[in-house]
């Protein structure tokens, strides 16, 4: 595969659609466990994946940002289901607030490249950090909203991997903000 950026892409949308939906109250808690075994195996599994073949075809950025976000997916897995995460939520609520400060951080310094790439990531990595910064200060509803919107442009992100290169050109734009050579 030349373009293994839709695997990650849609290993990001997937699980972040329904971990935002349960935060928003669309879906009901009672499938966490899903939805840990989602984001462990769709999630981690497939960014880490898509991580792996990006850096091979030279593009750190991206490979970085499946790592990290994969590696995101894969702790969230692990915690809910060791019983971590629901003890953290209960008892030590600061520490959630904290990673997801940090991610927001994370975010932000990829969310600057954006700038130089397209207005698709601008806008993802953009949402994803306003929704990081919303569930740190414990906005989880608002926080869940936006990711929701985070997740649609994943989802949007990927179809650009899959259905320009079988057309041959941009049947769906992503708004080039590359410098002309």
């Amino acid at each position: 595969m030349k373009d293994p950026l839709a695997i990650g892409l849609f290993g990001f949308a997937v699980p972040l659609f329904i971990l935002s939906a349960m935060f928003a109250g669309y879906i009901p808690m009672a499938g966490i466990g899903t939805l840990l075994a989602m984001a462990l195996g769709f999630g981690g599994a497939a960014m880490f994946v898509s991580g792996v073949l990006t850096f091979q075809i030279g593009n750190s950025y991206v490979a970085t940002a499946f790592f990290t976000y994969g590696a995101f997916f894969v702790t969230l897995a692990l915690a809910g289901n060791s019983g971590a995460l629901v003890a953290t939520m209960k008892d030590a609520p600061q520490l959630l607030s904290a990673w997801y400060y940090l991610m927001a951080v994370i975010t932000f310094i990829f969310w600057l490249p954006a700038f130089r790439l397209n207005i698709g990531l601008v806008l993802m990595f953009g949402t994803l950090m306003v929704g990081f910064i919303m569930l740190g200060m414990g906005s989880t509803h608002n926080g869940a909203l936006l990711l929701l919107v985070t997740s649609g442009l994943g989802f949007y992100l990927g179809a650009v991997h899959v259905i320009n290169p079988v057309f041959g050109r941009s049947l769906l734009p992503v708004g080039s903000l590359a410098k002309k050579a």
